[in-house]
């Protein structure tokens, strides 16, 4: 019976038990989606990263427990980590990541893993009737990417207390929905919360993605060139965020907390 070699690694985070928990299983030969996709239910964690080396290029996908999805910013920083981590690749070594949406590069600096993520275009909405009410307070802004909602609500503590109603959100035309705030925390700009039942995951526990919108728009909003961003959910993790004039540079911490394999 063949086995693929698995670890857990939280990003975001250098603690144990906090941050965004992903499975990142090195491949050594080609297995079908499917054994992915089922792999990826089999193992409780948001995402399940596979990296296949193949002529020195690395291949990479994610899946949730329910679906392959196009982007995973913790997902790939939890990949680089562990090649870096397991002496695959040695730290000065840059990685290049071939991706369903393209390449995607990681470096290793600060102790942290810095990534690039795609700048996504925030145009500003009427908030729709429906949203208002999932949220229960009219919000300062409401913008929407190509993937998702970004909600700014007036202060930290709505973005705290917030209880969603995730049986509503099937009817949001998104991927997902982020409510975002200023920060009162010293240290820290901003924070945010990340919901995405339509990707098989209620509540993200750190979110990179959302972070090539959300960075750009504090930025510009708090007139600094990077930011440092909070996720506000139970487990949290911190980001360190710079937006580029194409891409948007996201850096976070990781930590291995489990090794093992598992039989296909």
């Amino acid at each position: 019976m063949d086995k693929v070699s698995y670890f857990i690694v939280n990003s975001f985070t250098t603690e144990l038990y906090k941050g965004n928990p992903a499975a990142v299983c090195l491949l050594e030969s080609t297995i079908p989606a499917l054994t992915m996709q089922k792999i990826a239910q089999e193992i409780p964690v948001p995402t399940t990263a596979f990296i296949q080396k193949v002529d020195n290029v690395f291949f990479l996908r994610w899946f949730t427990p329910e679906m392959e999805i196009q982007i995973c910013g913790h997902g790939t920083i939890a990949g680089a980590f562990l090649l870096w981590h397991q002496g695959i690749l040695p730290v000065e070594s840059s990685i290049t990541f071939q991706t369903v949406s393209g390449s995607l590069q990681a470096n290793w600096f600060n102790e942290m893993v810095g990534i690039t993520i795609k700048k996504y275009q925030l145009e500003e909405i009427e908030c729709p009737y429906e949203l208002e009410e999932w949220l229960g307070t009219k919000p300062t802004y409401v913008g929407k990417t190509d993937l998702d909602y970004i909600v700014e609500l007036s202060h930290e503590e709505y973005i705290a207390d917030f209880q969603p109603d995730f049986p509503a959100m099937k009817h949001f035309p998104v991927r997902g929905v982020c409510i975002t705030s200023m920060s009162q925390e010293k240290g820290i700009d901003i924070v945010s919360r990340f919901f995405s039942p339509a990707q098989g995951i209620d509540e993200d526990h750190v979110n990179g993605s959302t972070h090539g919108a959300l960075g750009p728009y504090w930025c510009k909003k708090l007139s600094k060139e990077s930011i440092v961003s909070k996720q506000l959910s139970k487990r949290g993790g911190l980001l360190y965020v710079t937006p580029k004039v194409n891409d948007v540079a996201i850096a976070g911490s990781a930590v291995l907390i489990l090794a093992g394999e598992i039989l296909i």
